[in-house]
């Protein structure tokens, strides 16, 4: 069964890998850290993690708040345009080369260690459907499956807020060890007597691939 859902808001950005924004010693580290510094800081921050997209090489960032109202309110404000400001150095010429998502993010194992939470990898897909109740029981189906597959480190996903495509749309994120390991269980019995779940319920899905989350932050608490 599924936790209660994340407001996440999900950021791809153009940033090609000559840029090295994880390492705070270059300039570009100096200004992907100023960035994160914003969004960490306004209000309702819980968690942010981020990675490379393995197959394009863009940037994927992930902020968690407490509620899509605070989402969208940073997008309104002065501070979301010091970050486009910030990006100009990153080689991100203007807002509208960002991809800009939100989503209700729940996990569906126990401990998932994808999306930052410690899997090498996590393989994703946006799925089109136009039949909410019949993809829910169809992914909590799958879920139950993939997640006692050898290799498989966690299953998460949710209903994304803005249409994509102009459908209604359910994106999700699979933690894995390697992506041979991933790409190798399609290739098995296992997977090829089930995977006609997959296609119940849903017209499809896109942005198939692979995200390496491997740095976040999250809201301190106190004790």
């Amino acid at each position: 069964m599924a936790r209660s859902a994340v407001p996440t808001q999900m950021i791809i950005l153009p940033i090609q890998g000559a840029a090295q924004i994880d390492n705070l010693s270059t300039e570009e580290g100096q200004t992907w850290s100023q960035i994160l510094d914003i969004l960490e800081s306004w209000a309702g921050f819980r968690r942010l993690y981020w990675g490379r997209h393995v197959e394009e090489g863009h940037v994927h960032l992930h902020i968690a708040r407490d509620s899509l109202h605070q989402h969208y309110a940073l997008l309104a404000s002065p501070d979301w345009q010091q970050i486009i400001k910030n990006l100009v150095s990153l080689g991100v010429s203007s807002a509208t080369e960002l991809t800009v998502r939100h989503a209700m993010i729940s996990e569906f194992s126990t401990n998932p260690k994808s999306l930052g939470h410690g899997a090498p990898v996590s393989g994703t897909a946006i799925y089109l459907t136009p039949d909410p109740a019949g993809w829910e029981k169809t992914w909590a189906l799958w879920t139950s499956i993939v997640s006692t597959v050898p290799g498989c480190l966690g299953a998460t996903g949710g209903w994304v807020v803005e249409p994509v495509e102009g459908n209604l749309s359910y994106i999700v994120y699979v933690g894995w060890e390697s992506i041979d390991v991933h790409d190798s269980y399609h290739h098995t019995k296992h997977f090829q007597q089930r995977a006609i779940i997959l296609r119940e319920h849903n017209a499809g899905y896109r942005e198939y691939g692979h995200v390496a989350f491997n740095h976040s932050r999250s809201r301190q608490t106190n004790l």
